[in-house]
């Protein structure tokens, strides 16, 4: 099987296409940040269930999902001992879009 680079296949995506693909990836690195760092806090399923105070089914979703609202978002970091901030990088500035408590 011929395989080809992936810079190649990324020219013939449209801009629409690999900004989607950009989101994906930050999305799926979120994720897995959170994961990671649930398992270093040496977090349970169960104890983040009680923390969130979700079943464990939605536990299972959000692991599973791509795309994530910001308050679930913010509940799982708030879980998790942290506070969500989201922040917006400019060339000359930041400037804070919000802060969850």
């Amino acid at each position: 099987m011929k395989t080809k680079p992936y810079g190649e296949l990324r020219k013939r995506m449209t801009p629409e296409r690999r900004a989607e693909s950009a989101a994906r990836a930050k999305m799926m690195l979120l994720h897995i940040n959170l994961m990671e760092l649930k398992e270093s806090l040496a977090l349970t399923k169960n104890e983040l269930e009680n923390d969130l105070n979700v079943l464990e089914s939605a536990i299972s979703e959000l692991e599973t999902q791509e795309d994530i609202q910001l308050s679930t978002l913010s509940r799982c970091v708030k879980a998790l001992g942290g506070k969500l901030k989201i922040v917006a990088h400019f060339s000359d500035e930041e400037i804070t879009l919000t802060e969850f408590d």
